[in-house]
């Protein structure tokens, strides 16, 4: 326990002595505990710190966003005392993870033309992104959003965390990763800012990917769908036989 707690604070305490002896120039900079995340089977989430140098007079802006993939929203209705899903939106390219933290409301370092463009807040993700929905009223398509937003921040998918400022030289964020992120390159992008204009904007990127024999299973199941599909049916009939089997003969 004692080991990885100086693990992850080691580069964290290097960069604030650094800074505190004039070594590092004006150029903006920030780094993460870790880049990579292995998916196991008793993985229960991951925290990474993100920590980096603030720049005098500018506000700092965090964004983490994981894979995209096309998200679809159902809505079920009963018709003659059965459920049925009867309409539907499908919002395209959206990411399946967004973190964001900032030094002050992220509608208060940029205008709303810039979050929109930079996908920046919440609702902004939705921006554009919707390809398919079975209706045309605006009004009600405003509560499919805020619904999918919802969603996501009950599952720890959209989160927004606190930005911590440490003696106005270095910042430090904690983001958890949960257990339900999916396998894939997330990408962690830092915004700074002054008079609502970006000034400096750098990425890094952190790897989450499976590992053992979870990894096998998930990259055989993508690379062979249909062969997959077909062993799974195949063995789930199989387990069936054997223990109507066991059944019986009980």
């Amino acid at each position: 326990m004692k080991k990885n707690y100086l693990k992850k604070h080691l580069s964290f305490i290097i960069f604030f002595i650094l800074i505190n002896n004039s070594v590092l120039s004006e150029e903006s900079y920030f780094d993460l505990s870790e880049k990579e995340i292995q998916i196991q089977t008793d993985f229960n989430g991951k925290e990474i710190i993100i920590f980096g140098i603030l720049q005098k007079n500018q506000d700092t802006i965090i964004a983490i966003k994981g894979p995209n993939k096309d998200t679809g929203v159902l809505k079920k209705e009963r018709i003659l005392g059965f459920w049925f899903n009867t309409k539907r939106v499908i919002y395209k390219n959206l990411p399946s993870l967004f973190f964001i933290s900032s030094s002050k409301p992220v509608e208060d370092i940029l205008s709303k033309e810039s979050i929109i463009k930079e996908k920046l807040y919440f609702n902004e993700l939705l921006v554009n992104a919707i390809t398919q929905r079975d209706f045309i009223d605006q009004k009600k398509l405003a509560k499919w959003n805020k619904n999918l937003v919802d969603l996501k921040f009950s599952e720890n998918l959209f989160k927004e965390y606190e930005f911590q400022n440490v003696d106005n030289k270095l910042f430090q964020t904690r983001i958890f990763f949960p257990s339900n992120s999916i396998p894939g390159k997330y990408e962690v992008t830092i915004y700074q800012v002054k008079n609502q204009i970006i000034q400096n904007k750098q990425n890094r990127v952190i790897n989450i990917k499976k590992s053992g024999i979870g990894e096998k299973v998930y990259k055989f199941a993508n690379e062979k769908p249909a062969t997959y599909g077909f062993l799974s049916i195949f063995f789930a009939i199989i387990s069936g036989l054997i223990a109507a089997t066991v059944f019986r003969r009980l």
